[in-house]
């Protein structure tokens, strides 16, 4: 099994990630709050939203590969998603982290969590032009695997 580079002691075991994505897509559909935005994001294709979240989970982990990421969805979800939702779903996965993962490794992906969420808000925040700047350059900082990048 893969090691995160960032954090070689913490080992995630694939059915942990997959464990995780389910989780994740199963309080997420219950959130009234969340739950009309997410059905114009996800529709009734969550099995293969939690297969996508998965796979940037792995890509962003293990560096192995890079991220598939969607830029028309990327800019549909910062039409629909207002900061409070944002936090919200960041919230919810970290509590399905620690539900899903070992406390080192829930760690690990509160860090995803809150970089992703930092990176869409500063998106949201923005109209206009400014904002499809910062829409390309979030798609191509998520695309190259370089969320966890400080620079």
């Amino acid at each position: 099994m893969p090691f995160p580079p960032f954090a070689p002691s913490v080992f995630f075991d694939e059915a942990d990630i997959d464990t995780l994505a389910a989780e994740f897509s199963e309080r997420v559909r219950r959130s009234p709050l969340l739950r009309p935005a997410m059905d114009g994001l996800v529709g009734n294709r969550w099995e293969d939203a939690e297969m996508a979240m998965g796979g940037f989970l792995r890509a962003t982990l293990f560096l192995q590969e890079r991220p598939a990421v969607d830029g028309d969805w990327l800019a549909r979800a910062v039409r629909m998603l207002d900061d409070t939702a944002i936090d919200l779903l960041a919230d919810i996965l970290l509590d399905c982290a620690l539900v899903a993962l070992p406390l080192h490794s829930a760690a690990v992906v509160a860090e995803i969590s809150e970089q992703l969420a930092r990176l869409l808000k500063s998106v949201a925040a923005e109209d206009g032009v400014a904002q499809q700047r910062l829409l390309l350059r979030a798609r191509a900082r998520l695309s190259a695997g370089a969320l966890m990048n400080r620079f």
